[in-house]
């Protein structure tokens, strides 16, 4: 990362000059780049081998800042742009920054945080699975249907309390008629000690009538053994907007997966998981997955990897194999399995 420091000096106000302690601020550079080759064949569509950006992680490039403003207070920032590194172009067109647009007011209770944000979902199934909730290995992500990100977003973020530590928000659709129009509410609450990690998240979004449609929540939990680390993810949403292709609204499908990583040497991680989707609806849209995987360390901020997946889908169900990128995937025909595998390189500045 590229750090620039930044000094506020002493300024001459009204009638007199009033000394002002020099404020500290801090801009930083930050991006992750990720490409790799991905081989899927699905089920009544063919093969696929294409190269593809965002396999493990989704590339982007950022800045964030912070300023000292004395007493406790911070003033912070995020500005971050998903770009695709197999071609050179941003992930949304439409955007300048399409990953992240807010800031924010830091003090000694919590941060509030303003403006284009990821969802809680998004930043807590990542930490409860050993392909990071990214690669064609993430039955999680694979799986999963929730929104990644909000706008007009205000947020509330805690400080580490025993251990604890929680979040809430509501995004703002800005309407008159009904004024609740859009809305859409967010919360999570996290606990770490030693070993342990467990977390726990929700989301709703409200409709154009005012009315709620989506509900989703995601649970987890992680256990480290030495050098052995286990991992536990559930996911609950309704069946509307879900990737289930026949869906029945107010029926709801959930995810569950179970996955371990073992880091063989510190530079060398082994990953292994499994996961099955159960449709609530009566129509047996049902779906699991087995993955491995390998990822090694070359530094702190250079990786590559590799997987290998095989996805099986049941009835109408058409699960794919999604990775971590905003990309079409080979999604079979309903009913039809995808097997998957993938190397790619990441690297983080």
């Amino acid at each position: 990362m590229r750090k620039m420091a930044l000094a506020c000096s002493a300024a001459l106000v009204a009638l007199g000059t009033v000394t002002v302690t020099p404020a500290r601020a801090e801009v930083t550079l930050y991006g992750i780049l990720d490409t790799y080759l991905g081989y899927t064949n699905a089920g009544g569509k063919g093969a696929q081998t294409a190269m593809q950006s965002g396999g493990l992680s989704a590339s982007r490039v950022g800045i964030r800042g912070s300023e000292d403003l004395g007493g406790g207070l911070r003033a912070t920032f995020d500005l971050e742009n998903g770009i695709l590194t197999n071609s050179g172009a941003a992930t949304d067109s439409t955007l300048a920054f399409s990953r992240s647009a807010w800031v924010g007011l830091g003090t000694p209770y919590g941060e509030f945080r303003f403006g284009r944000q990821n969802s809680v979902l998004l930043l807590m199934h990542s930490k409860f699975d050993a392909f990071s909730g990214g690669t064609y290995g993430s039955f999680l992500h694979n799986a999963s249907t929730f929104s990644f990100r909000y706008d007009n977003m205000i947020t509330y973020w805690s400080p580490n309390i025993a251990g604890f530590t929680f979040s809430a928000g509501a995004s703002l659709g800005g309407q008159t008629s009904p004024h609740d129009a859009l809305n859409a509410y967010v919360g999570s609450i996290d606990y770490q000690r030693g070993p342990l990690y467990l977390g726990v998240s929700h989301a709703e979004q409200n409709g154009a009538n005012g009315k709620n449609i989506t509900k989703t929540t995601f649970a987890g939990g992680s256990y480290q053994f030495g050098s052995l680390t286990g991992y536990f993810g559930y996911y609950r949403g309704n069946n509307l907007g879900s990737n289930i292709s026949t869906n029945v609204q107010g029926k709801y499908h959930s995810v569950y997966s179970l996955s371990t990583t073992y880091n063989v040497t510190p530079a060398l991680r082994l990953a292994a998981g499994v996961g099955y989707a159960q449709d609530s609806s009566g129509q047996d849209n049902n779906a699991g997955e087995v993955s491995v995987g390998a990822f090694y360390s070359f530094s702190k901020r250079t990786l590559v990897y590799g997987t290998f997946e095989r996805l099986v889908n049941r009835h109408g169900a058409t699960y794919a194999l999604i990775a971590n990128g905003p990309i079409t995937p080979n999604t079979p025909t309903r009913g039809e399995g995808v097997t998957g595998a993938q190397l790619g390189i990441l690297h983080s500045f």
